[in-house]
């Protein structure tokens, strides 16, 4: 439903917009479409503004799906033991290390699947997010060896394993991992609760 109203706005005001160019270039009166444009461009904000504030962050558990249309991916382990801290330490002893095991899978029913920009960040409660590190990864493939990437091609029922480097602060307090798929512009979207695996 909500995807149906934001495409309806930018239809409604992609029309708008084309009739305001003609009514420049006609050297029209363009008041009252400049008034609808603002008038919808703020109900629109007004809205994704009470939704942002109404939605929060659902903890789900490890091995749990969060799928985007039929692609799919879950944290399977989280690991943060002494062990990884000691092989990442060179790196910077004032950052809490992560080494994100992931599954993702096609749950399509007759079509490959490759996701369109997929991401994976840790957030913590203040709201502060990090992707994961290029140096750590580097490191950490290094030693065990090259990790497909998320945005790696699907075919039918099938699922990769990968595992992937996040470095924060050592600080940072209530730690999740959150997953998500699409372009920027779904971030235009009305906001809905998400799904977030709890780092313990």
């Amino acid at each position: 439903m909500t995807t149906l109203l934001f495409l309806g706005t930018v239809l409604l005001l992609l029309i708008w917009g084309i009739l305001l160019i003609k009514k420049l270039l006609r050297r029209q009166s363009v008041s009252k479409t400049l008034r609808k444009i603002g008038l919808l461009s703020a109900a629109y904000a007004t809205l994704w503004i009470i939704f942002k504030i109404a939605s929060h962050d659902v903890a789900v558990a490890s091995g749990t799906d969060i799928c985007f249309d039929d692609w799919c991916a879950t944290i399977t382990q989280v690991d943060t033991s002494a062990r990884v801290q000691q092989q990442f330490k060179k790196l910077g002893e004032d950052s809490l290390w992560l080494l994100l095991h992931l599954r993702v899978s096609n749950h399509a029913r007759g079509i490959a699947q490759k996701p369109s920009e997929p991401r994976i960040h840790i957030i913590d409660a203040q709201g502060h997010a990090w992707s994961y590190s290029p140096r750590g990864q580097q490191l950490f493939e290094g030693a065990a060896g090259r990790q497909p990437p998320i945005d790696s091609r699907l075919e039918l029922h099938q699922s990769l394993e990968t595992t992937m480097v996040f470095a924060v602060p050592a600080n940072a307090k209530g730690l999740a991992v959150l997953i998500e798929e699409g372009p920027f512009i779904t971030n235009l979207l009305f906001p809905e609760d998400r799904q977030v695996f709890l780092i313990k």
